[in-house]
């Protein structure tokens, strides 16, 4: 199932229906840190609970043909996940983790260390270990396509996770709306903008995510529709960051050499934004909170550091998912796939703006910190 913005309105967002039925998986298709090694599992929780035992005498998956396990039921998942050197990417496996403890799941999990080919290596292994569901973490929607269509040539059902695969058929893909996350980030800076000049105008910066990602893709689109609605605001450059600070603090260092006017950054996750916000603090360019040649500097996912920033002054928003609840809501969905329940093709997790006005408030500690239950 490839992503594809223009389903975004058949999004199930939460608290809302469900929607559409189940879709089966054929016997045959034809289709933003602690190391692990790429190609080691680890158990993160046993079928021992009353779910577990349930699932162990469950009629095989809805393709009607046995399932991946090759005992009739779902017990054993399998986890590939991108990288674990982002705080965001710590954030899903511990919701994996969780989410595997509560379904009663055994649990099998790689760490493909942004290595594109050694994911899908990692995928077909898990697979040749008899799991009956794989949850993906993709590194890059293209690269990860064989993985998929593996799994589907043997009847396993793909979940995946933040990001999307751009072929091969995806049961369930649960991550932020993320064309929308792009698009509150560009509403939030105009509205800034409205406020120092009086309209909106002035001058940003586009620090994009990593490139071959759905996430990143989207968040770009989200950004640069919505902005390109006011012609007075000028994105005076677009660059990647690659949700990493290094390559962002790289990024920024040249753009605030080459423009001396500057008013607005958006980078598409927190990564970059702190990069970012290094480069200004290098380049002697930090203004207070209130200073009119402040350069703002919004970002995304909610992570310790980001929280920091916006605390100390360095950066003015976040704009947080929750990657704990949202990892621990695709394992639920297999729990709904293994009796027969319908499971949505697309699960949007809600997102939330945090800026030094909210972060104390009741909302934020409702929506959660995810952050502060991430150590690395």
């Amino acid at each position: 199932m490839a992503w594809n913005a223009a389903r975004f309105d058949r999004w199930t967002s939460l608290g809302a229906p469900m929607g559409a039925a189940l879709l089966c998986v054929a016997a045959v298709l034809g289709g933003c840190s602690k190391s692990e090694s790429p190609s080691s599992g680890s158990t993160a929780a046993s079928d021992t609970s009353a779910s577990g035992a349930a699932l162990a005498n469950a009629a095989p998956a809805a393709s009607g043909g046995e399932s991946g396990g090759g005992s009739g039921g779902m017990k054993k998942i399998g986890f590939s996940v991108s990288t674990l050197n982002n705080a965001f990417f710590v954030g899903l496996k511990l919701g994996v983790e969780k989410g595997s403890k509560t379904e009663g799941f055994e649990l099998v999990q790689t760490n493909a260390n942004g290595d594109a080919q050694q994911q899908v290596n990692d995928a077909i292994n898990l697979l040749s270990q008899g799991v009956s569901a794989l949850v993906l973490n993709p590194i890059d929607s293209k690269a990860i396509i064989p993985a998929v269509q593996k799994a589907n040539q043997m009847g396993v059902p793909v979940f995946t996770l933040d990001r999307g695969a751009d072929g091969g058929k995806v049961t369930s893909f649960v991550a932020s709306d993320n064309v929308a996350l792009g698009a509150t980030g560009a509403k939030w800076i105009v509205e800034q903008m409205k406020t120092r000049y009086g309209s909106p105008k002035g001058n940003v910066v586009d620090l994009i995510g990593l490139v071959g990602t759905t996430a990143a893709a989207d968040r770009e689109k989200g950004f640069s529709d919505e902005i390109a609605k006011y012609p007075d605001i000028k994105v005076v450059a677009r660059q990647e960051g690659g949700f990493d600070q290094e390559k962002s603090l790289n990024a920024m260092t040249n753009i605030l050499q080459k423009f001396p006017q500057i008013d607005a950054v958006f980078g598409a996750n927190d990564d970059n934004t702190v990069g970012a916000e290094k480069a200004i603090d290098n380049a002697g360019r930090y203004k207070p909170l209130g200073d009119k040649e402040r350069i703002l500097v919004i970002g995304a996912d909610g992570t310790a550091q980001a929280l920091s920033a916006i605390r100390n002054g360095k950066q003015d928003a976040t704009i947080s998912q929750n990657p704990i609840q949202m990892a621990a809501k695709s394992l639920s969905f297999i729990s709904d796939y293994v009796a027969k329940k319908p499971v949505p093709e697309n699960y949007a997790w809600p997102t939330l703006l945090i800026d030094k006005s909210n972060i104390d408030s009741d909302e934020v500690k409702k929506y959660g910190l995810w952050s502060l239950q991430v150590s690395q």
